[in-house]
């Protein structure tokens, strides 16, 4: 019998977030290792690894927009906070939601691992602060100033309205995340009353008003700003709702469809213009909503996830995914950086091998040390 109170956890979503973050991690990870490669061996490598990069952001990456994934990672977090309440709607719609418990549950899901990445990012900026290195990208990931750190160690980087790096500029997403969960209850409120379509048009105008603010602050802090990705969010939630209560999921044939027509906009059929990069981003959105219903209609025919090391794997990267994708950047800046100073050997192999294993030893460190420390999922 089903238990209205405890919706269920799904494995091919703990799949598809792992995916995600692995495809963020070994991005940056290939794209960082900049040490010059030596030799016909790490020049072929370099080689292969440059062509695998382009040939998957030909097929994923919305030209001028955000990282494929990490919109992915906002629709699934759309998807993921709304199908509890969705569920609850349905099977107990006399129990209403408990926004005390909801906002310590958000709380200590994200914050314990986010002040900690924080930390970690400003252990990079003092490093290269006392002991410069003459490389552009550690220069790059080091800028910052104290307003900037207080911005970022109090969680308001989603509405500061300027770019703020400080060793860890990805963590500039997970606070807009933190303004869409604590704007949730308003969203909520609009969603059981079914007003799905003016949600959809307010994050549209939304989008609208980013435009025009991009001739007062930075586009770099509107670019990854609630602005922009609260719509991709917004679509996360429109699929948990219709998965719910309409029973709606994608086919196949509907996501082929989908990502057809996003390679469509990618061909440059008609010329640039102002706001065609938003069309490819939308289309890139649309791509992931489908994509996650239809990963529910998979799962639904496969319920039991088996032991393959492919979807094993993948799930176990999407348990720590939160981890790894907050860490991540100032490991490889910090080991990039003692490889460069404290060791002298700007080696390529070495860089390549030391930035992964150290991303994923303090990935591991950090999930079990303190995420799941502070927060513990249903079903681990």
């Amino acid at each position: 019998m089903e238990d209205a109170t405890r919706p269920p956890r799904f494995w091919s979503l703990d799949a598809l977030r792992g995916g995600c973050a692995l495809v963020v991690f070994l991005s940056h990870w290939h794209l960082w290792s900049n040490f010059p490669p030596r030799g016909e061996f790490e020049r072929g490598l370099r080689f292969t690894l440059d062509e695998i990069y382009h040939a998957i952001s030909g097929i994923t990456w919305p030209t001028g927009g955000h990282h494929p994934a990490v919109l992915g990672f906002f629709v699934l977090s759309g998807f993921c906070i709304h199908f509890p309440f969705e569920w609850k709607l349905r099977h107990a719609p006399a129990t209403p939601p408990v926004w005390r418990d909801y906002f310590r549950g958000r709380f200590w899901r994200i914050m314990p691992v986010y002040w900690a990445a924080c930390g970690l990012g400003l252990i990079f900026v003092a490093a290269q602060h006392f002991w410069p290195v003459a490389d552009p990208t550690l220069q790059l990931h080091a800028r910052s100033t104290l307003a900037h750190v207080l911005i970022r160690f109090t969680g308001l980087a989603g509405v500061y309205p300027d770019e703020i790096i400080a060793g860890n500029y990805l963590l500039n997403t997970v606070a807009v995340e933190m303004v869409m969960y604590a704007a949730y209850p308003l969203i909520h409120r609009f969603a059981v009353r079914g007003a799905w379509l003016g949600l959809g048009l307010g994050f549209l105008f939304m989008q609208g008003t980013a435009v025009l603010l991009l001739i007062w602050v930075t586009p770099y802090w509107v670019f990854n700003s609630v602005f922009m990705l609260g719509i991709f969010w917004y679509a996360g939630a429109l699929a948990a709702h219709l998965f719910v209560s309409r029973g709606w999921r994608a086919t196949g044939a509907q996501f082929g469809a989908a990502w057809a027509f996003f390679l469509l906009t990618k061909l440059e059929l008609v010329p640039p213009f102002y706001g065609l990069n938003l069309i490819k981003q939308a289309a890139w959105g649309l791509v992931c909503m489908l994509g996650i219903t239809w990963a529910l209609r998979v799962e639904e025919r496969r319920p039991a996830p088996g032991t393959g090391p492919v979807i094993g794997g993948l799930r176990f990267a999407g348990r720590i995914s939160y981890a790894l994708y907050a860490v991540h950047t100032p490991v490889i800046m910090l080991t990039s950086w003692a490889l460069w100073l404290g060791f002298g050997w700007r080696n390529y192999l070495v860089q390549l091998a030391a930035t992964l294993v150290a991303s994923l030893a303090v990935t591991l460190l950090v999930h079990h040390g303190i995420e799941r420390r502070f927060y513990r999922p249903r079903g681990t």
